[in-house]
């Protein structure tokens, strides 16, 4: 699937380069990867909502175009990088949608800018803290394993797996195919990610989200083996103008496996913040 990119461009953010492209018209969106993921990973949403929205697609520091990190990096520092890409198009106000810790990145920028965010979309995140649920042991441990003769491609064949209802490979299995080959075209080091993982760690976004008042989508699977839906529940009762969708039996990617439901979820829910008739739901997919 080819991504319909209109505009790529690098800005510089003190002593470093981060990547950007752009993409459609209309309502601004800006999209926040997760970890150790490039701007590759919206494939299923760009083609779509583009159609409808500008969407302006950020590689954080540490993988894809952006400059490499040289230390442990901060989840502020990212979104400080992220506003710096929207101030540099002048956009004023927009929607911000983050994916795992593009979660994170989004729920700062909610934070530190509530004034500029019409909305945030948070799909199969945490707002971190002592009550949150981590990454569980025997993922990152699946993760960090190393088999001997095992390929790279083999290796992220394996841990994408993790991410994924044990369906996607086996029934999509040229679909899979394809997003492995352009995991490997933008593949990360193993540092980077590392030092993209600690600006995780510490993360704590729960009180300081009942704080705001920004219209919320939180959206989750059942079945996630990276970071258990019962985060988003704890994320839907700090955020108290929130709404909850949950997809029964899906994992960590369900936007890429459920992106026609998943894209027309966005939709409606910018639509509806775009008209003033946004009212918090909770509502589960099956």
């Amino acid at each position: 699937m080819i991504r319909k990119v209109q505009r790529m461009s690098i800005i510089r953010v003190k002593d470093h380069e981060i990547y950007y492209e752009e993409s459609g018209k209309g309502i601004p969106i800006l999209f926040l990867e997760g970890l150790g993921y490039s701007v590759w990973m919206w494939r299923k949403q760009l083609q779509e909502i583009s159609s409808w929205a500008h969407c302006i697609l950020v590689d954080n520091r540490g993988v894809g175009k952006s400059s490499p990190l040289t230390s442990p990096y901060s989840v502020r520092e990212f979104a400080e990088d992220a506003m710096e890409v929207m101030d540099h198009l002048g956009i004023d106000r927009f929607f911000v949608l983050g994916v795992s810790m593009g979660g994170f990145i989004a729920q700062e920028i909610a934070i530190m800018a509530e004034n500029r965010v019409k909305g945030t979309i948070l799909i199969s995140t945490s707002c971190g803290g002592g009550n949150s649920l981590p990454m569980p042991k025997s993922t990152w441990d699946e993760m960090e394993k190393t088999i001997p003769g095992e390929s790279v491609r083999e290796k992220l064949i394996r841990t994408m797996k993790i991410a994924m209802t044990d369906k996607f490979p086996r029934e999509r299995r040229l679909e899979f195919e394809s997003i492995i080959g352009e995991r490997l075209d933008y593949l990360q080091d193993q540092t980077q990610m590392v030092y993209q993982a600690l600006a995780t760690k510490d993360y704590d976004a729960c009180d300081a989200n009942k704080k705001i008042n920004t219209p919320s989508l939180i959206v989750c699977g059942t079945e996630d083996r990276v970071l258990p839906w019962t985060n988003s529940l704890i994320i839907f009762k700090s955020l108290r103008n929130s709404s909850l969708l949950v997809f029964k039996n899906q994992n960590h990617l369900l936007f890429i496996e459920e992106a026609p439901r998943v894209n027309d979820e966005i939709r409606n829910f910018v639509r509806l913040v775009e008209e003033y008739s946004y009212i918090p739901y909770v509502r589960e997919v099956h």
